[in-house]
């Protein structure tokens, strides 16, 4: 019988180059100009290439579940991974890490290391690829896609309902007292992805409007670093009318808003309230009690990782699973002052 699996000659011979030079592309080698590697590319998405296929088809289980996420830096991460952990512990499967950094709207390394290691199935945590890459990676490895919120046709998605939980935010600062609530949103997202960030923001938006507040909308980007976030609170202190309260896209930005405000001399809750988003480990410390929006990061790690599972075992219809956030009331929101 004839094979149907695409090889690296019909990759060559559809993009129109040498099979030296789709190796060179695979290898991500040096001396391989912009158009030829679009080209080799496109004919590997379009044949549904990957190298080493024909080993995977013949080789036996890993027993290995992939989990993508971006560099470890940041506590929902973690929390995602330690739900993951959980679920696999007691069963036959193991999980493996491959942190990324920099990808593009054509290429994700972390998931592409995890393809080559072998997994039996894929969980990617918050990624800015294209979705038509993202969907033609799924169609030959099972994906499990969490934190995004744009649909693909082959990978399974866990979000949380991130336009509720900003709702959340905002209705309890209004409920306080507060008009002048400006939004600190992360600005993570890339080209056609939908991310939690651009949710939350559009939710803020919404939900100000809603409750009459339409003049009062101010949102400000920055990176999801606390130092980012701190540099753009110190800014934003420094314009001519100060916000009451502050809703920051995540805990670990809240917490460089905390230090912003502090270094001006500022308390918080008494001068400007604050609150965050995830629940993470830290928002609970007497430190910091921040008020903020859980979105289960742990619970969604265990839901990703049954996903995975199941792929794993030959389920092939699409599911997804919606995380319901809940505000967290700490010591961080309050009154106005005045």
């Amino acid at each position: 019988m004839t094979s149907t699996r695409p090889t690296i000659s019909d990759v060559a011979a559809a993009a129109g180059v040498s099979r030296a030079a789709v190796s060179k592309v695979l290898r991500d080698a040096y001396g391989v100009s912009p158009g030829m590697r679009e080209r080799v590319e496109s004919a590997i998405a379009e044949l549904g290439y990957r190298p080493r296929e024909a080993a995977r088809a013949m080789r036996t289980s890993t027993r290995t579940i992939g989990v993508a996420v971006p560099l470890l830096r940041g506590q929902f991460f973690a929390d995602i991974l330690d739900g993951v952990y959980e679920a696999l512990d007691s069963g036959p499967y193991r999980m493996l890490v491959s942190p990324f950094g920099h990808e593009s709207d054509e290429r994700n390394p972390g998931m592409e290391s995890l393809w080559d290691r072998e997994v039996e199935a894929l969980i990617v945590v918050s990624p800015k690829v294209g979705t038509a890459w993202l969907d033609a990676f799924a169609r030959r490895l099972p994906t499990v896609v969490v934190a995004r919120h744009d649909h693909g046709k082959h990978y399974d998605r866990v979000v949380d309902d991130d336009r509720a939980g900003a709702a959340l935010a905002v209705e309890h600062l209004a409920g306080l007292g507060h008009r002048r609530i400006t939004h600190l949103s992360h600005d993570v997202t890339g080209p056609g992805v939908l991310s939690p960030h651009a949710v939350r923001e559009a939710g803020y938006r919404e939900a100000m409007r809603r409750l009459g507040l339409e003049d009062h909308i101010e949102v400000v980007h920055c990176g999801g670093s606390e130092a980012a976030t701190e540099e753009a609170t110190n800014v934003l202190l420094d314009g001519a009318e100060r916000p009451t309260a502050l809703f920051v896209g995540s805990d670990q930005g809240a917490f460089g808003s905390m230090r912003a405000l502090a270094g001006h001399g500022l308390r918080v809750p008494e001068d400007i309230s604050v609150a965050g988003y995830d629940d993470t480990q830290f928002a609970s410390h007497p430190r910091f009690s921040l008020t903020t929006v859980a979105q289960y990061g742990t619970t969604m790690g265990r839901v990703a990782a049954q996903f995975a599972l199941e792929r794993a075992e030959g389920r092939t219809e699409q599911r997804a699973w919606v995380s319901e956030p809940a505000l967290i009331e700490r010591h961080s929101t309050g009154s106005p002052p005045g």
